[in-house]
Formats: structure tokens, sequence, C-alpha cells
């Protein structure tokens, strides 16, 4: 099975995947999700539910409470549209207009190729699902809240509405380790470092163009994977230039890793470079050390790591970067860290603070074609306000000395834990009687939007939880399928349980 319409045939709870898998054949990247949206408003009408849009493309549907719990506090589902949109090199598939293929393995619904959308396709499902409960079903008033651009900045939440949405106790379905209940979350920001860098004319008599490229890196989601020390694909790649320029076998025409989205570990990176005609083979002998130097490193999670320079065309122009600017950008990326930089004090186990070298490119100098600007792009996570602009008065230092500028936006809040908080105690204690066991209380190292609904929705009473979802924003993402219908049952039991005790 490998579609989305015949993948999900026959798992439970079919509520779920039946909107999951008509989720999976609307392409909803961020910043594109006029579909899902779209659909979302015809699921309400259908239904005759009401449902208002802000802006912003956010959206709120309501389902009145019913068979006995009209009176009880309306409850919040919420969760994000859009999905990362990675896929695996020399896939074809196009995310503005392909459905998601679906495949099962086992205990795991996966996609062929490409990220799965699990995170949060099925948050937005069971908050469907919920909507579209019958009518004589205990249940207090539902609002779905329903929010855009999640996966490139929390964009949504940041420019919510809140005026449209009523409830106070929220559930957020966007977590991604069953049975945890998540009770906090890191706030985060971007930060852009740029060096202007000179470049001078390569002799293609004495050089002859290469491309450096490293691949098959884990990769992951920058804040819930952080924690494994996986391979950064821009990190690797800096090391193998900065061994080969030290020895002078090549220059530097330019470097590339990762895209737009920050909140993905890069896999893949490359460089364009100049190799001395008949030195092809002294740079091999120093790249197959360095493939020797990072199995030990990181042979325990990185399995696949490719590190491999191949010959290139020679389209690519003749213009490399002067040495001195070549050895500051490498400077620099070697100086920026990559992974976590502090654990907590309070929580043993837990990253604090980390940062994410997201991605870097190159990027022309207008009306001088003999510079380049390399813009490198950071994401910063801490749950400890004030210690995102302390890394980046690192970042202002390391600039210092390389000459480049440094840009940051305003960095969203965290959401700080609240072990008093009604909702979380309703949930313990629903888990509970699901497992057989008191589940792990805990917050989570990346940006859940309940810190900045939390400032949307003064006094709003927040709990996050979900099924199990590994590789989240890569190739590699899937969901344990064992694990959606105590998840479903969960969202059934707490809201049901406002409902009872109103």
């Amino acid at each position: 099975m490998s579609t989305t319409t015949t993948a999900t045939a026959g798992l439970e709870p079919e509520v779920i995947w039946k909107h999951f898998g008509t989720l999976s054949s609307i392409p909803r990247r961020s910043r594109e999700e006029i579909g899902v949206l779209d659909y979302i408003k015809g699921f309400a009408e259908e239904n005759g539910l009401r449902w208002r849009q802000d802006e912003a493309g956010n959206m709120v549907v309501t389902r009145p409470g019913s068979g006995g719990g009209e009176n009880a506090p309306t409850v919040v589902i919420q969760g994000h549209v859009d999905m990362v949109c990675e896929k695996e090199k020399g896939s074809d598939h196009d995310f503005s207009a392909d459905p998601i293929q679906l495949e099962v393995r086992g205990d795991w619904l996966t996609a062929k190729g490409t990220t799965l959308g699990a995170d949060n396709g099925l948050g937005v499902a069971a908050g469907l699902a919920l909507l579209e409960m019958p009518r004589d079903v205990r249940l207090p008033p539902i609002e779905g809240l329903f929010t855009v651009a999640e996966e490139i900045g929390l964009i949504g939440a940041k420019a919510l509405d809140g005026s449209m949405v009523e409830g106070r106790v929220l559930l957020n379905l966007d977590a991604e380790d069953w049975p945890n209940v998540y009770v906090g979350c890191a706030g985060g920001g971007i930060t852009t470092i740029t060096t202007r860098c000179r470049t001078r004319e390569v002799d293609l008599g004495e050089y002859e163009p290469h491309l450096l490229a490293v691949g098959g890196l884990v990769g992951g989601h920058s804040g819930a994977d952080i924690h494994e020390y996986s391979a950064s694909a821009v990190k690797v790649l800096s090391r193998a230039l900065g061994r080969l320029t030290e020895r002078g076998l090549c220059l530097v025409q330019e470097a590339r890793a990762g895209d737009k989205q920050h909140n993905v570990i890069p896999r893949t990176s490359e460089a364009r470079v100049f190799v001395k005609r008949g030195e092809a083979g002294a740079c091999e002998e120093v790249l197959a050390g360095m493939r020797r130097e990072f199995e030990l490193e990181y042979g325990v999670v990185e399995k696949s790591m490719t590190l491999a320079l191949s010959p290139a065309p020679e389209d690519g122009g003749g213009r490399a970067l002067e040495q001195e600017d070549c050895g500051k950008i490498i400077a620099l990326l070697s100086g920026i860290p990559h992974g976590p930089i502090k654990f907590s004090h309070s929580v043993p186990g837990m990253v604090e603070t980390s940062n994410n070298i997201a991605s870097i490119k190159p990027l022309p100098v207008e009306g001088d074609p003999r510079a380049v600007d390399f813009a490198i792009m950071c994401s910063t996570r801490s749950s400890v306000p004030g210690a995102i602009e302390s890394v980046r008065g690192d970042f202002r230092s390391l600039a210092k000395l390389c000459g480049s500028t440094v840009e940051g936006n305003k960095p969203y809040p965290g959401w700080q834990p609240n072990l008093e908080s009604k909702a979380v105690k309703m949930t313990v204690e629903e888990v509970t009687k699901i497992i057989g066991r008191k589940p792990k209380v805990t917050a989570i190292h990346a940006g859940l939007e309940c810190g900045i609904i939390g400032e949307k929705l003064p006094n709003c009473d927040m709990v996050a939880f979900g099924p199990t979802i590994l590789g989240a924003h890569t190739p590699e993402e899937r969901v344990q399928i064992s694990t959606v219908e105590p998840f479903w049952k969960l969202v059934l039991q707490v809201v049901q349980r406002v409902a009872a005790d109103a």
C-alpha cells in the first residue's frame, strides 16, 4: 500500500485516519495552505458549524456543546495545518501539487521519499474528528483552532486574532511522544549572519571545477532532535573545506546548505570548488581520512553519511573567493555553535539552550559582480528568558572578528510550566486510566505555539500531547500507528471530562 487512498484502509480509529488521508492529499506547504483551509471551510459548512478566519489565515471552527455539555467551559483544540516539505535526493515529488504517498511498514505509517506531515496533520485530523461528533454525544463547546505557517517561525500564532477564540482551556495536539504530557516549551529566535567576500578570476588551465557534497545525514527537528548530537551538514562541509584549503589543494567558489526551514537540521550540503589540476587524488586522500574521522565521531548515529568530490561542469563561472575571505567564512562556520549549548540544571537531561545552523547560501551583490554575500541562518532556542540574546551576543563577537553583520528577529516566547494547571492534572489522570500508570510530565525543547497563544489568550489553561512521531522534518518521518488510538481516546476523555465536571 502506498497511496493516500489505500494505505490507511482498516486502520483504527477510522475517523482519524479518514481525515489524515484527506489532508495528505492536499498540498500544504507553509504559506501555501489555501487548499487545506478551503477544505476546512467546506467541512465546517457541511457539518453546519460556524467558522471564522483572521487576516493571517488562522481559522476557528466552533461546535456547540451537546448531550448535556452545553454550559460547560469551551475547550480549544489546537493544531497547525502546514507541514515541513523535505524529500530524498532524486525525488521528483512536487509539494505544491502532489499528494503525499503514504505507506504502512509494520506498526509505522510513513511516506514514500518525503516528509509525512503527521506533524501536525494528525492533530488537525483529531480536531476535525471531534468537531463532527454526533450531536447526542456529551461534549462541551469545542473550538477547533487551526493555525498557519507554524513551521517557518510560528507566524500564524504570532498574528492570531485572539478575539476569535472564546475558550480558555486549550489542548495543543502537536506533541510527538506518547504518552508524555507536555507543560512547557522553549522560546526561539532566528539570526542571520552575513559576510561580504571578494572574488578573483580563476585560471581554468590551472584549476578544474569540482563539487564537494555532503549527504545521507539523519537531520531532524532542530528542537526535538537537537539533543541527539547528530552531524550537521554545514559543520561537516566547513571542516572538509578547511582541511582542503589549508593544504592549498583547492579554491572555493560557493557553499550552500539548507533552505528557508530554520527548524530543520540540514541533511545535505555542497560546495563548488576549483581543484588544482593533478591534485584530485590528493583531495580524495584527505577526504578519505576525514570520512574515517566522522565515522568514529558519528558512526553510531550517522550510518549513511557521504562526503564526496566529483568533477563539475565548467558553466558555473571562473571566479573563486579570495583566500582571506574564504578563511573568514570557514572560521565563522567553525566558530558558530551547533547543537546543545546548555542543559537544564532543574530538569536533568533536558536541553535548555541550543543552536541550529539551519542554512548557508550565497547572495549576489547588486552592482558588484566581483563580490558575493554569504548568509548564515541560525535558529536558537532556550527555555530561559535572555539566553537567546546571550547567544546572539556570541554571534556578534564572532561577526566582529570576521567583518560580518548580524540581524535577528524578535524571539517568540517560551511556554512556562504551570504544574498546578487543572488541564494538566485532568490530562494526567485520564492518561493514567488509559495506560495504567502515571505518564511523564515534562517540557519540550521545541517551539510549540502555546507560548505565543498564551499571550493572545490571557489566563488560558493549556496542555499538550500527541501520538509518537519520529524523524519529524525529514523524509524519515513516521508515526507509530498503535499510539494513535490511545491518543484519540485521550482527546475524547479529556473533553468529556470537562463536560461532566461542569
